[in-house]
């Protein structure tokens, strides 16, 4: 199974790779590789049986839903997202990064 985490640098997707790394399956079905997506990535990926591919870009910028979908993942996290006082002091950006981003993704797939 081809998994890819969007928004993999935020705390619930640092934790769900973590998670996913130690299981290396989901649903009973093993995990063949990971995908790492987020506008900034820290750290290196966790060890894991399967490979984890890390790649940087905005989800709401041009071609990058379209690029995360080229690796045709079995199953997608989509966890990325601006959040309360960050979205409410910035609201094009939480405009940009929540409605866009989700919607740019789901016209990709």
């Amino acid at each position: 199974m081809k998994i890819a985490v969007i928004g993999a640098a935020g705390m619930l997707g640092t934790k769900l790779i973590l998670r996913l790394a130690q299981l290396g399956t989901v649903s009973g079905q093993e995990i063949s590789s990971l995908a790492r997506h987020d506008a900034a990535l820290a750290g290196p990926p966790p060890a894991s049986s399967f490979p984890i591919d890390t790649h940087i870009s905005d989800l709401s910028g041009p071609g990058a839903a379209e690029a995360v979908i080229a690796s045709r993942p079995d199953l997608i996290f989509h966890l990325a997202a601006i959040v309360s006082g960050e979205a409410e002091a910035d609201f094009e950006k939480g405009y940009r990064v929540n409605m866009d981003g989700t919607r740019h993704l789901l016209e990709s797939i």
